[in-house]
């Protein structure tokens, strides 16, 4: 799989069991292909998403499930950098800029 160079993933090839996850995972990589946030910023969301489900005592966890904690990150980073309610500003190839307060 060829991602975009400031873009890595945990696994070389990532599977997916349903559409919704391989969604999810296209939507993640193209939010950061343009320039809407640093991928390391999801990569830090996904971590932390993750650690908390660790920290949660195990009757509150539910079953681990990988992309389930991938969505949780992308709608905190979503959500922290105002992806749905900020003015969108874009340059000449659609790319995110001007992103002053994040």
């Amino acid at each position: 799989m060829k991602l975009h160079q400031t873009c890595t993933t945990d696994q070389a090839a990532p599977s997916f069991d349903h559409d919704w996850q391989r969604r999810a995972f296209g939507l993640a990589l193209a939010l950061s292909e343009f320039g809407h946030y640093p991928w390391s910023e999801f990569q830090q969301s996904l971590i932390d998403t993750i650690s908390a489900w660790e920290a949660a005592p195990t009757a509150a966890r539910g079953e681990w499930e990988y992309y389930d904690h991938w969505v949780a990150a992308l709608e905190h980073v979503v959500d922290h950098r105002e992806l749905l309610t900020a003015p969108l500003h874009t340059d000449d190839g659609d790319h995110a800029v001007g992103d002053d307060h994040h």
